[in-house]
């Protein structure tokens, strides 16, 4: 190589240059893909980093979700079951109370009982008198027939059932009468 070529003191011989060149272009070559898989591997990274932040972030809304569900299910189950046991008490009162106003609805039954009652009382009594007055008459067949006899008998059972009969039902009249009191106090009593 000549120093005083007209390249300059410096020059580079071509080969030199060319190898120079070559080695920067190989280890470019090389180089690129390394630098762009580390930052494609960078980038990778950051977006998994914000992928998980996000999930964190959607796994603690539906945990907030889940909780507040959760509490509103609680309020709602106490909720019902109050209201249940409300039900089941104004249940239990419109019971007692249609019981109470079935049994005072059938007072109109049982005045008609008390009439029949009486009625066949006054038959029974009008009976007994006929057969009385054939026997003091003094005539030959002072004796009651045995239709007389069985229609007194007859007569004297209807008696005895309608007696029990008005028994039960002013027994059962009493008795809605007192739960019919009670649970108008009661109900005066819950009222605000």
């Amino acid at each position: 190589m000549n120093p005083t070529s007209p390249e300059g003191e410096h020059a580079v011989s071509d080969p030199i240059a060319i190898a120079l060149i070559a080695a920067i272009a190989g280890m470019g070559t090389v180089a690129s893909p390394l630098i762009l898989s580390y930052m494609a591997n960078r980038q990778r990274r950051a977006e998994k980093k914000e992928d998980w932040a996000r999930e964190d972030r959607v796994a603690s809304q539906a945990a907030e979700a889940a909780r507040l569900l959760l509490a509103a299910n609680e309020r709602v189950a106490k909720t019902a079951a109050a209201t249940d046991a409300r039900v089941a008490k104004t249940a239990a009162v419109t019971n007692a109370k249609l019981d109470v106003i079935h049994t005072l609805v059938n007072s109109g039954l049982t005045a008609a009982i008390k009439a029949e009652y009486d009625a066949t009382v006054r038959q029974l009594a009008l009976m007994r008198e006929v057969v009385e007055l054939r026997r003091v008459s003094g005539r030959p067949s002072a004796e009651p027939s045995p239709e007389a006899v069985a229609a007194i008998e007859a007569t004297a059972g209807r008696v005895e059932e309608l007696r029990a009969a008005l028994a039960d039902r002013y027994a059962k009249t009493e008795r809605a009468e007192e739960s019919l009191d009670a649970s108008g106090t009661e109900d005066q009593e819950e009222r605000p």
